[in-house]
């Protein structure tokens, strides 16, 4: 189901879906993933352009369909939100910002192109790192995808947030080509 949800993605973009062995890997360690006794978190890191995003968003869609119910309150869907609009969302509207922090299904895309601090109303808050620390508290579920590798979200975001990484999400890298033409 995933790997169907990952072909309506693919397709979505107006791309054609690449059956490579980096791709079945992907999303065979995903729904691994998604079906074990694992980590509340899954990042998906690596080079540009080969999956990343959207195996998140195809996880999102499967949930979505799995948890498809009339009833608002039995519903599930996954939150998306980029880094960068994180950080934007946190400095204009902090409400949202909350709401988005505390969502029960979070992913948040492009991990590391946000600034690390913005200010509000002359306060410096760094809303990637509230988030996850937020998230890490209550070991919910979040999804995240970076262009970074390991060692560089370490150097941008400090030890703290490195060795909080490492407890609570299980990683995919992303090693192949980019699929952009």
């Amino acid at each position: 189901m995933l790997r169907e949800c990952y072909i309506v993605e693919v397709m979505r973009r107006r791309m054609q879906f690449i059956d490579d062995e980096a791709t079945q890997s992907h999303i065979e360690k995903a729904a691994k993933w998604l079906t074990g006794n694992h980590k509340p978190g899954l990042l998906l890191h690596g080079t540009v352009g080969n999956g990343k995003t959207t195996l998140a968003r195809a996880i999102g869609s499967l949930i979505g369909v799995l948890y498809e119910s009339p009833y608002s309150d039995r519903r599930k869907m996954v939150l998306t939100v980029s880094a960068l609009e994180l950080a934007d969302i946190a400095k204009n509207q902090p409400e949202r910002f909350d709401n988005i922090k505390k969502a029960e299904l979070l992913a948040i895309d492009d991990v590391g192109t946000e600034p690390s601090v913005v200010k509000v109303w002359g306060n410096e808050i760094s809303p990637f790192v509230d988030t996850i620390y937020y998230r890490y508290d209550r070991q919910m579920f979040t999804i995240m995808t970076s262009n970074l590798k390991k060692e560089e979200l370490a150097d941008k975001y400090g030890e703290r947030i490195a060795d909080r990484f490492t407890e609570m999400f299980d990683r995919i890298v992303f090693e192949n080509y980019s699929y952009r033409k």
